[in-house]
This record gives C-alpha cells, sequence and structure tokens, in this order.
C-alpha cells in the first residue's frame, strides 16, 4: 500500500460512498490503550494517516483514525476507524474504494 495524502479526508470519503463500503467489528485484547491501536493500526496498513489523526493523548479513551492510501493496482483505499477503550480497545474500521474486494480484504485482515 502506497500513502496518499488527503487535505479533505471527509469529501473523498463521501465521494466514494456508502455503497462502496465494508465494516466489522473487532476487540483488540493485546493493546492497552486508544494510542496503542493507533501506533499499531498505522503500521499494519502502512497508509497515511490524515487530519492529525496520529495524535491521541494518552489518556483518550475514544478516537477516531483516519488513512488514506492507493493499492498496488491504482486503486484509491480509505479506512475510518473508531476506537474505543473501556478495559479493552474495541474497535469499527470501514474501508472505502471503488474495489468491493479489496474493501472487505482490508476490513477482514485484523
Amino acid at each position: 500500500m502506497q500513502r496518499v495524502f488527503k487535505t479533505n479526508f471527509a469529501a473523498s470519503w463521501d465521494e466514494i460512498g456508502d455503497e462502496n463500503q465494508a465494516d466489522e467489528t473487532y476487540s483488540l485484547t493485546t493493546v492497552k490503550s486508544v494510542a496503542g491501536a493507533v501506533e499499531q493500526l498505522i503500521n499494519f496498513f502502512g497508509m497515511q494517516p490524515c487530519e492529525r489523526s496520529e495524535r491521541v493523548a494518552e489518556d483518550k479513551t475514544a478516537h477516531t483514525l483516519l488513512l488514506a492510501g492507493q493499492h498496488k493496482d491504482g486503486v484509491e483505499c480509505l479506512i475510518k476507524t473508531r476506537i474505543v477503550f473501556d478495559g479493552v480497545v474495541n474497535m469499527k474500521i470501514s474501508a472505502r474504494s471503488q474495489n468491493p474486494d479489496l474493501n472487505d480484504l482490508l476490513v477482514s485482515s485484523i
């Protein structure tokens, strides 16, 4: 995945549309904080954090991470992850691109 800088993530997200989205929910039992989850997700996907969403205060219990990238086949991919810590890190990951198979792959790869 190649990192892609987005100046307006929301506009790009809306442009791709709901019909081109896959979602999944996970509990990350080995991660002990929202900041830790953000760092691991950025490293795992290798995508560009957008709108300073990589910055998380250590005491935060909820956060939204926005990532942008381009797959090797040239398809632009966006990921929005809502992360909540309530004793364990829970997250809802949503992926959008023009390729439904890529969306499914991204959300199921955790």
